[in-house]
């Protein structure tokens, strides 16, 4: 299929998904509801499925969140408050994937040709660097926990290969999953345990900013040495 039959089928599939956003955006806006009340609400909303249907409905939720730019941290600490910390973590590395990869490769088939055709020589410079060391790259990325969407959309329109990013992903988020899973879990725990659980979340982060800090490092090392030579 050539890019003029394409460019219908993008077209239709933009518009139609910019009206699922809006009518979301409206429906939510009239609700009343706050983004922090909505870990809360989905616990509630969910547990009244039943365990498997309740995970089953999540995984789908997490999955197609990017289509709703729906924030990545309330579904992770809804987890958390839903399944408690080990299966709540087990079903947000699940979705969390799925939902990072189908953003990447949304971002892909909308954006991509257009980067690569109007790009400047510097850009492309750039991009093949990053095609290079792309899964270093992604996983610096999750671990400095940067916007969640803007990764997974900017990452698609580069010229990275999808495994990559996806390995890069897989890992790179999981000290914050963790973390996040954990604070929801703690908030759902008793007082005894609450204090371990939110004292953990905390180390899983630092224990990612400490990874992100130390492929930096190497980073620059390894472009001091070529440069040297």
């Amino acid at each position: 299929m050539t890019r003029a039959h394409i460019r219908p089928i993008k077209i239709v599939f933009a518009s139609l998904w910019l009206g699922l956003f809006l009518v979301v955006l409206v429906l939510w806006a009239r609700s009343g509801i706050a983004l922090a009340a909505i870990p809360a609400l989905l616990e509630q909303w969910l547990r009244d499925f039943g365990f498997f249907r309740a995970a089953a409905i999540y995984l789908v939720l997490y999955a197609v969140r990017p289509l709703l730019l729906f924030p990545a941290t309330l579904l992770t600490v809804a987890s958390g408050l839903i399944f408690g910390p080990w299966l709540g973590t087990l079903f947000t590395v699940l979705g969390e994937n799925a939902s990072a990869n189908l953003a990447f490769v949304l971002a892909r088939w909308f954006g991509r040709q257009a980067v690569a055709d109007h790009a400047s020589a510097r850009l492309r410079r750039w991009d093949a660097k990053l095609e290079q060391n792309a899964l270093v790259a992604v996983l610096s990325l999750r671990l400095l926990m940067l916007p969640f969407d803007m990764v997974n959309f900017g990452c698609g329109l580069t010229a990275m290969r999808q495994r990559d990013y996806a390995i890069g992903t897989f890992f790179g988020i999981l000290p914050s999953l963790i973390g996040f899973v954990l604070l929801g879990g703690g908030a759902a725990a008793g007082v005894r345990h609450r204090t371990v659980t939110l004292v953990l979340a905390v180390l899983c982060m630092g224990f990612g900013f400490a990874l992100a800090r130390q492929f930096r490092r190497r980073e620059d090392q390894s472009l001091a040495t070529s440069g040297s030579d």
